[in-house]
């Protein structure tokens, strides 16, 4: 692909990377009510104005796109999320693939075969994602997402990711359990043809041990760390402490900063001390004062996205 025809693909359709301006890849804006509710209705966000609300201050911040990782079947809706880009002026790119079991709408996923699950995944990064009721809207999904959960990963439903990974081209996200190593998975994704630089690890800054993170990044992958503002897991001292420590071991250019949002961490559901923009309105100014540069912060929030997504070199990006 060359610096001409490199693109990012969005829910209205593909956008230069240069446009895309700063970007989270692991937010939650609109969420269906269903079983993510039962199993914690802060797992619920499907207020138009709400979630509109909070890309307008977003964008009013300085973000320019979010990607949404809720993938069909577990309470993603396209058409809600065409409807929000299109009024926010808000890039939002979309995501096929499965989630943890227990927030699933429609438990006969898990019927289908790998070739099935791939064919469907593949479909919604080449033809567009499908609506609640399974009906085709043409925005395009940007990445597939697969959950590590239990004690083992299922090898099924990660062969059924990387098959559809190889078919359309499209980056992976992946959703790491505390008590599993991402390794033995980022192995199994590489011998059947996805090279770990086309991986993006989700969570990994509160369910893995520091220890293992320079294994990881060594391996050649992205990591997301996410678990900005939730003291439930780290303080805001313990995630800055993680982001230098990785950045002063030259890691620069594999990191990736998000809030993974529920309606308790946006403002207009209701939080009280943050929102979408928390990262560009607060959480900056703290990675400055530890003495994080520009170049690195550039990094940080769009040029280490961009390399994942659009997988050639950094001059086809800037």
């Amino acid at each position: 692909m060359s610096s001409n025809s490199a693109k990012v693909q969005t829910v209205l359709g593909p956008v230069a990377p240069r446009d895309l301006g700063h970007i989270q890849c692991h937010e939650h804006i609109w969420l269906r009510k269903g079983p993510s509710y039962r199993v914690n209705p802060a797992l619920w966000m499907e207020d138009h104005g709400r979630s509109l609300a909070e890309l307008l201050e977003y964008r009013a911040a300085g973000g320019g796109a979010i990607l949404d990782a809720q993938p069909g079947g577990f309470g993603r809706d396209a058409g809600a999320l065409v409807s929000l880009s299109r009024e926010s002026k808000v890039h939002i790119l979309g995501i096929t693939g499965f989630h943890k079991r227990i927030f699933c709408e429609d438990q006969s996923l898990y019927e289908l075969d790998e070739a099935a699950l791939a064919e469907r995944f593949a479909g919604e990064v080449l033809q567009g994602m499908l609506s609640p009721d399974g009906k085709p809207t043409g925005a395009r999904a940007s990445m597939i997402k697969g959950a590590m959960e239990g004690d083992d990963f299922d090898r099924r439903l990660f062969g059924a990711l990387a098959r559809a990974a190889r078919e359309s081209g499209a980056p992976v996200m992946i959703h790491t359990d505390p008590r599993l190593s991402p390794l033995p998975l980022l192995d199994f994704l590489e011998e059947r043809g996805v090279a770990p630089r086309r991986v993006l690890l989700c969570h990994c800054d509160r369910t893995q041990s520091p220890k293992i993170l320079p294994d990881l990044l060594d391996r050649g992958c992205f990591l997301c760390l996410d678990s900005i503002n939730r003291p439930k897991y780290l303080s805001h001292e313990a995630e800055l402490d993680l982001i230098v420590s990785l950045l002063r071991r030259g890691y620069t250019d594999r990191l990736l900063l998000s809030l993974d949002t529920t309606a308790a961490r946006l403002r207009a559901y209701g939080a009280k001390d943050m929102g979408l923009d928390y990262i560009l309105r607060d959480f900056r100014s703290r990675l400055a004062r530890r003495g994080v540069t520009e170049e690195e912060w550039d990094r940080l929030t769009r040029l280490n996205a961009l390399s994942l997504m659009i997988d050639e070199s950094e001059e086809a990006i800037l």
